[in-house]
């Protein structure tokens, strides 16, 4: 008698477990080299050829509920020193090319910056950084509105990686390419005109009434020039004056958000390193916990298969084996996802260590303490409001236009 061939229905649940034991076992590893070159100037050019650059801190992008930041990992402390750190980093960039006049980060839009960049992070854990960059100039054209993604080189954290290299320089490289594209592509009599309305745009926003009859707008929100104020306008020469104050407390802003980097770079940078460390724990440890749940749930199905099918004992004692072995499988996957919780949990501790090393400093301004925390934008505004009733009280003339209200009302008394 010719042996009894084995039921092919049978063979269904080996092969199943092989497959997904091969697919659970391959793992991928990112290998990337930082290697954008960001372009820099030959020579020094001409100043009325240097756009200056104002760079807001990035929008943390922090969830708003406690839950959304728990299920994406996301301390807003980390985050809001982030945004700072990415905008300084950014400056520094920019600067380093040559291509730029002055590159600030400042805590508000500047009616009177030349250029204007700002963007919000969308995801940053030591291994990727991804953020939302838009760009426009004091006319209103926009430069950029790009999403820009990268991932870290593997010896992003060892000793390979030059002293003073961000992880994520290639990012910041492109960016500083993209925006140089768009300068190129201006010739020197629209960089003069943004020149222009930068500077009456500072003007007409501390004294409408006296300069706003020199800017027009479109449908779009785009500004021109409608006209130049007189040579020699005495009241421009103030605005002058004012406008070079205002750009002395930029500077110091500035130079507070270059310290608070510097300070924090440390910490941040190992923050990085461990967060990188442990995404990697943390995608691995799920593959195999994964894995290991569909191998234990595969070998239980097929164990009772082989039970139910079987014609004897023998083939029922396997398929008995095979249930408890999925069982076993499947609960190692559960200790697996134990495990991941533990990193996950490494992951705030790390959070929120940096946190408490990232708490808002003082700064000084023509005598005056002011915190940088919450608060820069509004000590920002506050500067503005300043400058306002500084130019009252130089030129003698009201900062804004009064209300056609208040003018029918005093024709009719």
């Amino acid at each position: 008698m010719k042996p009894r061939p084995m039921p092919t229905r049978l063979a269904a649940p080996g092969l199943l477990l092989a497959a997904l034991l091969l697919g659970g076992c391959v793992t991928q590893t990112v290998k990337k080299v930082n290697n954008v070159k960001v372009e820099t100037a030959a020579v020094e050019l001409p100043q009325e050829q240097l756009l200056e650059v104002a760079i807001l801190p990035f929008e943390p992008g922090v969830p708003d509920t406690m839950k959304e930041q728990e299920a994406q990992n996301i301390s807003p402390a980390v985050r809001e020193a982030e945004s700072k750190y990415i905008a300084h980093t950014l400056r520094q960039t920019l600067q380093d090319t040559g291509y730029w006049g002055a590159a600030r980060v400042v805590p508000a839009a500047s009616p009177g910056a030349d250029l204007t960049v700002k963007g919000k992070i969308l995801a940053s854990d030591g291994e990727t950084l991804k953020v939302a960059v838009e760009a426009s100039d004091a006319t209103g054209r926009k430069w950029l509105d790009r999403t820009y993604e990268e991932t870290a080189a593997e010896y992003a954290y060892t000793e390979k990686l030059p002293a003073g290299s961000d992880p994520f320089q290639d990012l910041y490289s492109r960016i500083a390419n993209d925006l140089l594209q768009q300068r190129k592509s201006l010739n020197a009599a629209k960089l003069k005109e943004i020149n222009r309305v930068s500077e009456l745009r500072f003007a007409a926003d501390l004294a409408p009434a006296r300069f706003g009859e020199y800017l027009k707008t479109d449908g779009s929100g785009r500004y021109s020039v409608a006209r130049l104020p007189p040579e020699g306008d005495p009241f421009l020469a103030r605005i002058d004056q004012i406008r070079s104050r205002d750009e002395l407390l930029i500077d110091t802003l500035d130079q507070h958000y270059g310290a608070f980097s510097q300070n924090i770079g440390k910490s941040y940078q190992e923050w990085r390193k461990s967060s990188y460390r442990e995404a990697q724990a943390y995608r691995e440890l799920r593959n195999q916990e994964i894995t290991r749940k569909i191998l234990g749930a595969a070998a239980v199905v097929g164990g009772i298969y082989a039970a139910t099918t079987a014609t004897n004992g023998g083939t029922a004692t396997l398929g008995q084996l095979g249930v408890i072995g999925g069982i076993y499988g499947f609960k190692s996957g559960m200790d697996k996802g134990s495990e991941k919780k533990i990193h996950a949990e490494a992951l705030k501790e790390l959070n929120s260590s940096l946190g408490t090393e990232v708490q808002a400093q003082n700064v000084d301004l023509d005598g005056k303490t002011v915190k940088l925390s919450g608060s820069a934008e509004e000590q920002y505004g506050q500067w503005r409001e300043q400058l306002r009733e500084l130019y009252t009280i130089e030129t003698g003339l009201p900062a804004t236009a009064p209300k056609p209200a208040a003018k029918a009302t005093s024709k009719g008394s």
